[in-house]
């Protein structure tokens, strides 16, 4: 009897092992508000979201911090005076050449409740001077309540309408959408979705195109690459109209949404990867601004991009010269959350705790069930749903620890080291690897159960059994295997094609240097004869090009999804928010990654670096 308990207890952790890995590969998984909430602090650290304005953000003002000081500032209220002292005195001490960084820099100040000019003197200067993002971040400012000698908001709108594609959404360049730059553009234009009729078609018609371009993992791609940022822009934007990325069956692919999409990239330690398993800075942080969009969204809050911290009132004359704005704040936006769904937070504080149906100042209908409000909402199909906004969804503890770790586990990382970014060269994803775990756990528990039976009970056979299958499972979590189709060589060979390659950053000639790497003349690489194979891409015959010439490259991505962050000592956003490096070939910009665009003969290849993704190099 001792030996068949021993047995059994043997054989329950494997089983729940197998458990957890099937569950970790569900698309049932959904999560509720207060599970979002967690996942927040997991982010700004267990210590705190004012612990992290007053250091990192701090510390950082002017360089990685902004999106974070948004986003911080749409979750609660709180004390951003220290932040807001020390972006100033970055802008006091540097020239900002970009004007979507000074509509990023005055987008932030305006969260943090400042009332300096620098926001109202660039919303007068700035807006449309770079191209579609610039009309986007514009857009953001007159929402809030600015002006613009530049542009009316009605105008701006018809201006961004313009910039719509052929295909139904929106790009920097090109002819054909891009997954960001169409859902950042629908952030922009949520406001008036529902008040203008030719904003509405617009919306909806970009909101048929990106559920067209979801995987069917719950995520997208930009550029040819699957990644953490596209999915949580798409988040951003269905949150400010008001649409659940975890319900609405248009963004649901093969049984997976889109919040699950954002969420595949979750890591243990609450920070999130780009497109591998490795923390960046860049996916955290858009991840974040994602997970507060969609918290506002279920709260009957507006969006992201209408700040609630916004103060307009001039400064007293009688405060000191370091005076706090982190009291009297009103909320500037003057236009009603008009959106699928939406509740106006201002019209949702006087719900009844009695079952029932209300409606509130902007016609939103409120449903109430035992005490919880629900917004009521129409899917694609027509068909009626309810989504709680109640702050009582938290789970028991003993639920909370029991969810897999692939969805961030809800375990709030006290010390979480979010802010280290990988520069390899990038790994599989592992994503056979849940499969690999569960086959192991069941072959084990079958021999123990064929052992039982034939009554072979001796403990150590069992436990031998149980270190057998410890060590699969070890073996597959430290090792990652590629199929050959997966397969790309790390380098060119002399073959029997001939590709020229030139690498150049003259858009920035008349810009102070980085770092003394960067050519006067802009020309990194005059043009280059290379030999290659067929089956070689335009990322191997940059790498070639690189050890060749003993010049540094970065890549930040993952295996057969290479993403150039730096060339020769020049890196992404060194020049602001839309600076970084685009390739060509034969005078035009692939839709696809280097990774998966296959040289020919005669290809003539161009690196070129952008200070805004590519309007500069048209």
């Amino acid at each position: 009897m001792r030996n068949k308990l021993l047995a059994i207890l043997l054989c329950l952790p494997m089983l729940f092992i197998g458990i957890c890995t099937a569950h970790a590969e569900s698309a049932d998984v959904t999560y509720t508000v207060a599970q979002v909430r967690s996942l927040c602090d997991g982010i700004v650290a267990y210590s705190g979201a004012q612990s992290f304005i007053d250091g990192y953000l701090r510390s950082n003002a002017g360089t990685t911090a902004e999106f974070y000081a948004i986003a911080v500032s749409q979750s609660g209220d709180y004390d951003f005076s220290s932040y807001e002292d020390a972006l100033l005195s970055y802008l006091d001490t540097h020239e900002v050449y970009s004007a979507t960084s000074r509509e990023k820099y005055a987008l932030a100040l305006a969260a943090a409740g400042s009332t300096d000019s620098y926001i109202s003197e660039t919303a007068d200067e700035a807006i449309g001077k770079l191209g579609v993002m610039s009309l986007v971040f514009g857009l953001h400012l007159l929402n809030n309540g600015y002006d613009s000698s530049l542009y009316s908001a009605d105008g701006l709108v018809d201006e961004l309408l313009s910039w719509r594609k052929s295909d139904g959404g929106w790009a920097v360049m090109g002819s054909y959408s891009d997954t960001d730059v169409t859902a950042m553009t629908l952030q922009a234009l949520a406001p008036y979705y529902g008040v203008r009729s030719d904003v509405t078609s617009a919306v909806n018609g970009a909101l048929d195109k990106l559920s067209a371009m979801q995987l069917d993992s719950g995520g997208f791609k930009t550029m040819g690459a699957e990644n953490c940022e596209s999915a949580a822009q798409v988040i951003i934007a269905l949150s400010a109209l008001g649409i659940d990325s975890q319900y609405d069956s248009r963004f649901i692919k093969n049984g997976n949404s889109a919040f699950m999409g954002m969420m595949l990239y979750c890591l243990s330690d609450g920070s999130f990867s780009h497109a591998d398993s490795a923390s960046n800075d860049t996916a955290t942080m858009e991840a974040y601004c994602a997970l507060v969009a969609y918290q506002r969204m279920r709260n009957g809050q507006t969006s992201l991009y209408q700040l609630d911290h916004v103060n307009h009132s001039a400064p007293d004359p009688d405060e000191d010269d370091n005076p706090s704005h982190s009291s009297g704040h009103t909320s500037a936006s003057s236009y009603a959350y008009n959106a699928i769904g939406g509740v106006a937070s201002s019209d949702t504080d006087n719900v009844p705790e009695s079952d029932g149906v209300q409606t509130d100042s902007n016609g939103n209908r409120i449903v109430i069930i035992n005490g919880q409000r629900y917004i009521e909402a129409t899917t694609a199909t027509g068909e009626k749903v309810t989504v709680n906004v109640s702050e009582t969804e938290a789970p028991s503890t003993t639920e909370t620890a029991g969810l897999p770790k692939t969805y961030g586990g809800f375990q709030p990382a006290a010390t979480a080291d979010m802010h280290a970014v990988s520069t390899a060269d990038g790994g599989s994803t592992g994503t056979y690897k849940p499969y690999v775990i569960l086959a192991v756990v069941l072959c084990a528990g079958a021999v123990c159960a064929v052992l039982y039976l034939l009554k072979k009970r001796n403990k150590k056979n069992y436990i031998a059994v149980g270190l057998i299958a410890a060590a699969g499972i070890l073996f597959v979590l430290l090792t990652d295997f590629q199929s050959p189709d997966s397969y790309r060589k790390t380098s060119v060979t002399d073959g029997d094609l001939t590709v020229t390659l030139s690498i150049r950053c003259d858009t920035i000639t008349d810009r102070e240097k980085v770092n003394d790497l960067i050519p006067d003349d802009g020309v990194i690489l005059k043009p280059t004869t290379y030999h290659a194979s067929r089956g070689d891409t335009v990322f191997d015959v940059l790498q070639a090009a690189a050890g060749e010439n003993d010049m540094p490259m970065d890549n930040r991505g993952a295996a057969g999804s290479a993403y150039i962050a730096g060339i020769n000592g020049l890196y992404e956003f060194d020049y602001g928010d839309l600076s970084g490096w685009m390739y060509r070939v034969n005078g035009v910009f692939p839709e696809v990654g280097c990774q998966s665009y296959y040289v020919q003969d005669g290809d003539a290849v161009e690196w070129l670096y952008t200070t805004d993704i590519g309007k500069d190099l048209e």
